[in-house]
């Protein structure tokens, strides 16, 4: 579980963002960022289990940096409103996110921001294995935590595909991403680091079709 107060950080900071705040309140941030970091590791010890090439991953190094990149955008408030973390296991390409905001945390994981020719590749391995891939997005442990596919994708069929493709849907898509909601409550329950593992290992087979897709 993580700490309530490290979500009453994160709304307070929401409501304060900027410098002289996040200053004077830098302890209550070092007690939310160990309280991040505590919480990674019992992630990282439970999905060692079934996945061994998180094995030796350091927490520190799956955190994300609480300071926004300002430089390019509108909104010059200097943090994030939340603390994130990726997982990526040795020699993948996709990874396992959690997202924690109160009010708009979510679980996720897959393939983001790609390169034409990875977008190419990830399409072509659909193609080839789609009875593959549907058994994976409909197999009723899956769905019930992903239910669509999530990410952006083109209004018509992609110019190597039919508009007729029966997998055409999911062709379109350029992020093949999941992602599951968490409610506030369910962050500071005890079971938090149970139910995040479990959805974590749901998640697996569709990382490792992605995974193979750039493999080659």
């Amino acid at each position: 579980m993580l700490k309530q107060s490290t979500l009453d950080f994160l709304k307070k900071l929401k409501l304060n963002n900027n410098k002289d705040w996040f200053e004077k309140n830098r302890k209550a941030y070092d007690v939310a960022r160990a309280d991040q970091l505590a919480f990674i590791s019992e992630i990282l010890k439970g999905m060692s289990k079934w996945e061994d090439r998180v094995k030796g991953i350091e927490p520190k190094k799956c955190t994300m940096r609480i300071n926004r990149d300002i430089r390019f955008s509108k909104d010059k408030s200097p943090y994030k409103s939340s603390l994130s973390f990726f997982i990526r296991p040795s020699g993948a390409n996709g990874g396992y996110y959690f997202h924690l905001e109160p009010g708009a945390t979510f679980i996720g994981g897959g393939l983001y921001g790609l390169e034409p020719v990875q977008i190419k590749a990830v399409r072509q391995e659909i193609d080839y294995n789609l009875d593959e891939f549907e058994k994976i997005l409909n197999n009723k442990n899956f769905k019930k935590h992903f239910p669509v596919l999530k990410g952006d994708a083109l209004q018509n069929a992609p110019k190597d595909y039919p508009k007729d493709h029966p997998g055409i849907e999911y062709l379109k898509h350029k992020d093949f991403i999941i992602s599951e909601k968490l409610e506030d409550k369910e962050l500071v329950a005890a079971d938090l680091i149970k139910k995040a593992g479990e959805i974590y290992k749901t998640m697996q087979p569709f990382m490792l079709f992605m995974d193979r897709a750039l493999e080659k």
